[in-house]
């Protein structure tokens, strides 16, 4: 498999614009994962902050914890 280069400056300044990581994920075809491993290299490249990478953490907590309440009232319905 053919390793794909990243410009992290470029994904930097994305991430001060304000994209999210969905927008991130499309624009440079990261899976969640993919994301997650270039957020953490930006971070230890200190090209973003600590707090950035929080909140993006957070935001993924978030969604996951509200997929999984939202599953719950699904499997409730059907019940």
């Amino acid at each position: 498999m053919e390793k794909r280069v990243i410009k992290a400056k470029k994904v930097a300044r994305d991430i001060q614009r304000g994209l999210n990581d969905n927008d991130l994920m499309m624009k440079y075809q990261l899976t969640p994962r993919q994301l997650e491993r270039v957020l953490r290299k930006l971070f230890e490249a200190d090209m973003i902050s600590d707090m950035q990478l929080y909140e993006r953490i957070q935001l993924s907590d978030t969604q996951i914890t509200k997929a999984f309440i939202e599953t719950n009232k699904a499997i409730r319905e059907l019940d």
